[in-house]
Parts: C-alpha cells; structure tokens; sequence
C-alpha cells in the first residue's frame, strides 16, 4: 500500500511539474507573440489569444513536418491553453461569441512567415527536400486520412485545417501528420495514394471521401492490408498510431519517410 501511495505521489508531482514548465513556456510564448498581433484597440486581449492560437497550430504543423515530435506537442498544448483564455474575452457577434477559426490564405502566409523564422534564409537549400508525396493525417481516435500534394506538406496539412477538411471533417482539432511516402513522381501520386486509402482503410473506415482515382491501386492496397493486418500503437500524447511488423524493404517506401508509414508499407511489399 505504501508502494503504491508512493509512486501516486511520484506520479502527481510529475504531472504537477509538467503542467508548471508548460504554464511558463506558454507565458514566453505569449511574449513571443505580443509583438505580432494585429491591431485590434477594443478587444486587445483576444487578439493576443487568437493570433497566439493560430501561432501554435502553425508551429505544431511545422515541427510535425520535421518529425519534432516533443515540439509538435508542446505547441498543441499552447493552441488548448490559448483557446481556453481566448473564449472568455472573445468578441461578441450577432450569433454568441466568436469561435476561433483560421482563414486559408492567412494560414498560409502565417506559415511561410513561421516558416522564415524558423528557417533562416541561408539555411534553405540545405533544409529544402522533395514534395511531391503522400501523407497521412491521424485523428486523436486513430481515425486516419490520406493524401497527396506536390507542394511543402505542410502547407496542406494547414489548409486542411483552414478549410476544415481531412480529419478536421468532424471536429477533429489535433491530428498528427506524417508522410508516409516521399519522393513520388507526380504521374505516380494518383496510384500511390489509392494504395495507401485501401492500405490504412481510410475509405471505409476513415476520412477519405473517395478511394481515389486508381481503382486497381486501391484493391491492392486492401489486399495488402488483409495479408498484414496492421495494429494500434498509442502515443505519448493518447493519439494512436497504426503500425506493422517490419518486413522485406518496398521498392516504393521512401527513405525519408518516417518510420509507422514507413514500416506498414514494408510490411506489405509482398502484396504489392
């Protein structure tokens, strides 16, 4: 009993500490931001809580694209932080307060504008990598998406968001993204993006409208999923994940693709 009581306390002071770093760096943030808002005279401070909360959700996005994923999650707390201080000051309109949204062309130069900033200019070339792939957006209940662009990921992934498309469909506000193939000639995204809706079963069971435009693609990727059935691993931030058992290298696996994409679609190369 005392053992257990223990690692209770263990457990409580930890969460306690966590909390505590993520209230200061939120405040830092905060700072960060002030100088960036737009002006707004008659309702100052939730001006500061909205751009803070567009801040976040752009950086959250920027860090996924690099795989960063202990960044990626901190900036998800600062989005539920800012948004929970942004309600209560909020703007009243015609039909209640006024919800937080991101428009699509200010989520886009919002995120070039992060983008300078964390990626100086000198640094570009050596920071530029190809775009044309598939990717996959993964809802905090494992429900996924998957798609394709022949632009930065990240610019889509925010549009997504913007727009309320993919696994923003139904509410959804913290996605993890990945990419699960890179390096895709664009004549091929078509095919390869079938492949993966039958392979993740985002068609039947996720947030993919359509199963694309290769119909034949799209059977295979089924097939490749009922001979390797994937399972659900859950990460540090309570979002699943699907993953399979390694296997033979795919020809089509990119290597800078990152590692769950990566692995299910070795794992399926025999069926391909």
């Amino acid at each position: 009993m005392g053992q257990l009581f223990g690692r209770w306390r263990q457990a409580r002071a930890k969460a306690t500490a966590e909390r505590e770093f993520t209230e200061r760096a939120f405040a830092s943030f905060l700072q960060e931001t002030r100088p960036l808002v737009p002006r707004a005279p008659k309702h100052y401070f939730a001006a500061l809580y909205r751009h803070a909360w567009k801040r976040a959700a752009v950086l959250e996005v920027l860090y996924q694209s690099k795989s960063d994923t202990a960044r990626a999650s901190l900036y998800r707390q600062f989005q539920k932080l800012a948004a929970a201080r942004y309600f209560p000051v909020a703007p009243v309109g015609p039909y209640g307060r006024i919800p937080l949204r991101m428009e699509a062309a200010a989520a886009t130069r919002l995120l070039e504008a992060e983008s300078r900033r964390l990626l100086p200019q000198k640094d570009k070339r050596q920071g530029r990598r190809p775009s044309a792939c598939i990717y996959r957006g993964t809802c905090e209940a494992g429900r996924v998406y998957i798609g394709q662009t022949q632009e930065a990921p990240e610019r889509r992934w925010i549009q997504h968001r913007a727009e309320g498309t993919g696994p923003f469909k139904d509410g959804g506000q913290y996605p993890n993204w990945d990419i699960v193939e890179g390096e895709v000639p664009p004549a091929k995204l078509d095919e390869r993006e079938s492949y993966y809706i039958g392979l993740f079963d985002t068609f039947e069971n996720g947030y993919n409208d359509t199963r694309g435009n290769d119909w034949e693609a799209y059977g295979r990727g089924c097939a490749a999923r009922r001979s390797h059935p994937p399972r659900w691993r859950q990460g540090a931030n309570g979002s699943a994940s699907l993953v399979a058992p390694p296997a033979a290298a795919s020809s089509a696996a990119s290597p800078t693709a990152p590692e769950d994409g990566q692995s299910f679609a070795r794992s399926c190369a025999a069926t391909e």
